[in-house]
């Protein structure tokens, strides 16, 4: 049996993958060149328009379904109108806690409970003995009470004076327990004692504190009337809770 050559086939494979060859390079040498940095493709990929993308996602999230909740739209967007401003606070208040709104029995009860934030400040004359936390740590509390039950004037870490001092600038110095604290030192007073010295101990960020307090200008209470809009918001936000 004999085989049948194939030698002759090379050339012609040879000579039709040159053409091709060639071919492919000419279409290359004249297609224009659409992209003229690699790396405009690069970030193409990389980093797609946000605005499109923002749209995309928020579509996808949403759909039709994003509307102004009711008594926070375009008429109350005016940030220097006071009772614009309310009237968003009121909005807002309102549909991220209850829709309810108390009766009037309700607010004069929620009044008279938490009255004394409703006041207007009080002026303090009085003495601070402080026992700081960085020092005592957990024992801030007994050193302030063993201090506070010896004989002698108690001696802390620090010891500050101050005079008509309001209790809003109190508050940023050692924060909101501790003037409600003092606060109530009203209600020692309200039978005609003598005001405490010393008193405490009190807690703040800083520490324990002990005070004696000299006198006292009373801030008055603002009228339910003037506070409502607050009250209400207040309200609605303890019943929330």
């Amino acid at each position: 049996m004999t085989k049948t050559p194939i030698t002759q086939s090379k050339p012609f494979i040879l000579l039709l993958s040159i053409a091709l060859a060639l071919s492919a390079g000419a279409y290359w040498l004249t297609k224009p060149a659409e992209v003229t940095d690699p790396s405009l493709a690069i970030d193409a990929l990389t980093n797609p328009d946000s605005e499109a993308l923002q749209q995309l996602i928020n579509n996808q999230l949403f759909g039709d379904s994003i509307v102004e909740a009711p008594g926070i739209g375009a008429d109350i967007d005016s940030t220097t109108d006071r009772s614009a401003m309310q009237a968003k606070l009121a909005g807002l208040t309102k549909n991220v806690t209850t829709q309810q709104l108390p009766t009037a029995a309700e607010l004069e009860v929620f009044y008279q409970l938490s009255k004394q934030r409703y006041r207007n400040p009080s002026k303090f004359w009085f003495e601070v003995i402080s026992f700081a936390t960085a020092k005592h740590g957990g024992k801030v509390f007994q050193m302030a009470e063993q201090a506070l039950n010896a004989e002698q004037t108690p001696v802390g870490d620090r010891r500050d004076q101050y005079a008509a001092i309001s209790s809003l600038e109190l508050e940023t110095v050692y924060g909101q327990n501790f003037v409600d604290r003092l606060m109530a030192v009203e209600q020692k007073n309200a039978d005609g004692q003598s005001l405490p010295c010393w008193y405490g101990p009190i807690s703040s960020p800083l520490g324990a504190h002990l005070v004696c307090v000299e006198r006292v200008v009373w801030g008055d209470y603002q009228a339910l009337e003037e506070v409502e809009n607050q009250l209400i918001n207040d309200w609605r936000f303890s019943v929330s809770q």
